[in-house]
């Protein structure tokens, strides 16, 4: 194989890739954190993570206000992210190993049965 090493090598970006996002996604705080300004109890926005009891969490994209959650709700969110997370890196990680493997695997030379 005359490209047999480039070959390894793009397989072995997204198996790099999805190592970084599994590693990623399995040491990821559990902190609860707004992507806006985070509400309490007593109706006053306060800066750093959610906790438990505060009412409203404003979502944003970019600088437009598009949802609101609560502390539970945000938690379920950053918890299926972790999640999506965790999964794509272990399917990337696990395409590129493979893919890499295999190509590897054809470009040795052959034993003496030619």
């Amino acid at each position: 194989m005359k490209y047999g090493g480039a070959l390894v090598g793009l397989f072995l970006v997204p198996g790099v890739w999805g190592a970084v996002s599994l590693g990623g996604a399995l040491t990821a705080s559990t902190e609860i954190v707004c992507p806006g300004a985070n509400v309490g109890q007593d109706g006053e926005e306060h800066p750093g993570p959610m906790r438990r009891g505060d009412t409203r969490c404003a979502v944003l994209d970019g600088s437009v206000h598009v949802a609101t959650r609560t502390y539970e709700q945000q938690q379920r969110v950053q918890s299926l992210e972790r999640r999506q997370d965790a999964r794509n890196g272990a399917l990337l990680l696990a395409y590129g190993a493979t893919g890499g493997a295999l190509v590897w695997r054809a470009q040795r030379p052959r034993s003496g049965r030619d």
